[in-house]
């Protein structure tokens, strides 16, 4: 009988590490580690094991990679997280006799203001955020410790997604946002969560990847204004409001700055209250609907194989999970 590799799943309690953590638990090759920041009563009867860690602490990070072949790196946080977490498990990887191999979650916001078909050559864009700086500066990192796998994200969505499909969900419902016109053609490069956790898991098995990046997300991504309609259908939000340039520049000048410090305070005070608090919609978020950069994915199609979720069916299960 094959013994099952063990697999270390830094930031285990966010929304795309829980389900690696799951997709590894039901696989029968491997044996999840999960790891992250919080506390978190976890299920031990199929030997699974959760370590309480913090993942920018190099001594905490060497006792967890005792054993382990393979590590995916979920962590998020603020651009010091990022950075710092990047920094302290490659540091620690490099100098292990076995090198685990790593799959290194980055994002599309590598590319920052590139417009266009962008291809996993493609030089980094002007305009970083800080969010897209610490992603590179990771990936930076990331070259120097051997076996390491990038996956560039792109917007992913679907059930349990707080930021792009219950955000996007409550906006659409209240008609905050709709058809946006010329300030919605943008390309939504997005990704179902599904199809990201198998690239990670294809990443982790695949031979001779090494060093390799790829891009994640559709092959024909759709529009802003189109997964914003779809995604109201799915939702049974209709009529979809049609939203003119006028007033997009009062939800992301005006009214932004005031929900963003409600927004804050009702989470200090409950997270249940932020459910009640309007989202806002910064001004970044306009200029990401309106910006024509579109994620080529052959090499993920090719070396990875993945077969991609069909939109309205990811929507779907959106919708559904956004419902309950």
């Amino acid at each position: 009988m094959t013994m099952k590799q063990r697999i270390l799943v830094l930031g285990a309690n966010g929304f795309i590490g829980k389900r690696v953590v799951d997709a590894l638990r039901s696989s029968d090759w491997a044996t999840p580690v999960a790891a992250g920041r919080r506390a978190m009563p976890v299920a031990t009867a199929d030997a699974q094991a959760y370590l309480q860690l913090d993942a920018t602490d190099p001594d905490q990070l060497r006792r967890a990679l005792d054993g382990v072949t393979g590590v995916v790196n979920c962590v998020a946080g603020d651009s010091g997280t990022i950075v710092n977490g990047a920094r302290a498990l490659f540091r620690v990887a490099a100098e292990m006799p076995l090198r685990p191999r790593i799959v290194h979650l980055s994002s599309i916001a590598v590319y920052g203001e590139l417009e266009g078909d962008v291809d996993e050559a493609a030089p980094p864009g002007a305009g970083l955020s800080a969010y897209g700086a610490a992603k590179l500066e990771a990936e930076r990192l990331a070259r120097g410790a051997g076996v390491v796998v990038v996956l560039r994200l792109g917007i992913v969505y679907g059930p349990d997604s707080a930021q792009w499909s219950g955000r996007i969900a409550r906006l659409l419902r209240s008609h905050r946002l709709g058809d946006l016109g010329n300030g919605g053609d943008g390309y939504c490069n997005l990704v179902y969560v599904a199809d990201a956790v198998r690239s990670i898991l294809r990443a982790l098995q695949g031979a001779d990847l090494a060093g390799q990046v790829f891009n994640i997300g559709l092959p024909d991504c759709p529009t802003w204004n189109e997964y914003f309609s779809r995604f109201a259908i799915a939702l049974g939000a209709v009529p979809v409001a049609r939203l003119s340039s006028r007033r997009l520049r009062i939800e992301s000048k005006i009214l932004a700055p005031p929900l963003k410090v409600a927004e804050i305070v009702a989470g200090k005070v409950s997270p249940s209250l932020m459910r009640l608090v309007p989202p806002p919609i910064p001004p970044s978020l306009i200029r990401l609907f309106c910006q024509e950069i579109r994620m080529k994915v052959h090499a993920a199609d090719k070396v990875l194989g993945i077969q991609w979720t069909p939109i309205d069916e990811g929507l779907s299960h959106a919708a559904n999970w956004y419902r309950q």
